[in-house]
């Protein structure tokens, strides 16, 4: 799993959907969209548990950030999964995804405290919510600032890739973003 706040550049479901995600950041929403979500085995139940943990990772990494939504993008069989057990909702209509070799995708959205605040919770929010993480368990876990970039892998990946300087002390930036965070959950 991977997590990618939003940024200037957009996240990756913006490749399909960039008018439905800038509806939502018009209405203020601070987006967290979480990939990789796919389990190459053919029993996908065994991995639930290990979903349950790091989408309840994801959950509070927004919740200490201050992001106010999860976005995803799951195959249409994945869909009422993620409904029934987090309360994800359909937020625009099913297209092909390049990303994922012109499979279906379904964008599904999350609103983190409304989701939260329900007396009532799905299964998976309700674990997230009865399993609290505290902000500490993020300190750095998260930051991929400048200097500590500076020479790395991932300051030459993204260079040679994209023509970005994530070493580049940045100029004005658009309200509400900072760099594109990503990391592999636990």
């Amino acid at each position: 799993m991977s997590l990618f706040r939003d940024n200037p550049m957009g996240l990756a479901l913006d490749s399909v959907y960039p008018r439905y995600l800038d509806e939502l950041r018009r209405k203020g929403c601070r987006l967290l969209e979480v990939g990789m979500l796919a389990d190459r085995r053919q029993c996908a139940a065994r991995g639930v548990g290990a979903l349950f943990r790091m989408m309840r990772w994801a959950i509070y990494y927004g919740l200490h950030t201050d992001l106010t939504d999860i976005v995803i993008g799951v195959h249409p069989r994945h869909v009422q999964f993620y409904v029934r057990c987090y309360g994800f909702e359909n937020f625009a209509p099913p297209t092909s995804y390049p990303l994922v070799r012109n499979n279906p995708v379904v964008p599904l959205r999350l609103r983190l405290l409304e989701g939260l605040a329900k007396d009532e919770l799905p299964r998976g929010l309700s674990d997230a919510r009865n399993n609290p993480l505290p902000g500490s368990a993020f300190s750095r876990r998260f930051a991929f600032e400048p200097e500590q970039l500076r020479g790395s892998l991932i300051a030459g990946f993204l260079k040679a890739r994209y023509r970005l300087d994530p070493c580049r002390v940045p100029g004005p930036r658009r309200s509400g973003f900072d760099f594109a965070w990503s990391a592999q959950a636990i």
